[in-house]
């Protein structure tokens, strides 16, 4: 009991730090949209982590750095992992209705930036850079094509991001990539072994992923011509 009082405690801490610095450099409105949009992020993953006997899972949030779902152990096939990583940015996504509903029938689009917030939020978890959730849902995919494929795609996408990263001033997102990419390139083919994709879930595999992609990318750009939001939120400046 008191172990789950302290977790409670902490989760609500955590929270409250996660959206004052959230709130430092997007506002009130970008923390809430963003706070809200790591906890149905994280419970899309919780919803299929669950499902596909990897559970029980919890909702992690991390100050400074956002959510992340337990998994008490790795999945049984890599197409359920592909299933886990992109359950959160699909899931994800409904965190933006309440945001699209208000800015509807209040007429005010200020409330668009909240859509604006979820969809980028998602849309950035879906770059192949580990640790983010399109590295490992495209994983497996290179995996299956050569373990040094995934290795070497993992690394050069880490360079791409990395440099956005550091170009755009975001220097804790650029220490994130780095120690998932080091991390994701020692571990590859390190785990517990997995079914490999067959070749009807390896398609499946990458239409879901170009699915989601799609998807959130319709959303953030949706909010971003409709609601005046400036283009420079994306590299992390207020509006």
């Amino acid at each position: 009991m008191r172990s789950r009082l302290a977790n409670l405690a902490w989760g609500a801490i955590s929270t409250l730090i996660l959206a004052l610095w959230v709130g430092l450099w997007a506002g009130p409105l970008g923390a809430l949209a963003l706070v809200g949009g790591v906890f149905v992020h994280e419970f899309g993953h919780v919803l299929v982590i669950n499902w596909a006997g990897a559970g029980p899972s919890t909702i992690r949030i991390i100050p400074f750095l956002g959510g992340a779902a337990t998994m008490r152990r790795a999945p049984d096939s890599d197409f359920k992992g592909v299933l886990i990583a992109l359950a959160g940015p699909a899931f994800g996504l409904l965190a933006a209705l309440p945001f699209a509903l208000v800015a509807e029938f209040s007429g005010q689009k200020s409330w668009l930036v909240g859509v604006f917030y979820v969809g980028a939020l998602n849309l950035i978890n879906l770059a192949p850079a580990a640790p983010l959730d399109g590295a490992k849902a495209l994983g497996p995919v290179l995996g299956r094509i050569h373990p040094w494929l995934e290795r070497i795609m993992l690394l050069v996408i880490a360079v791409v991001v990395l440099t956005w990263a550091l170009f755009s001033g975001n220097w804790l997102f650029a220490l994130v990539v780095a120690l998932g990419a080091t991390r994701a390139f020692m571990m590859t083919g390190a785990g517990p072994a997995a079914r490999p994709l067959t070749p009807a879930e390896w398609l499946g595999a990458l239409a879901l992923y170009a699915v989601v992609v799609g998807l959130c990318a319709a959303v953030t750009f949706w909010a971003l011509r409709h609601g005046g939001v400036e283009p420079r939120l994306l590299l992390g400046g207020r509006s």
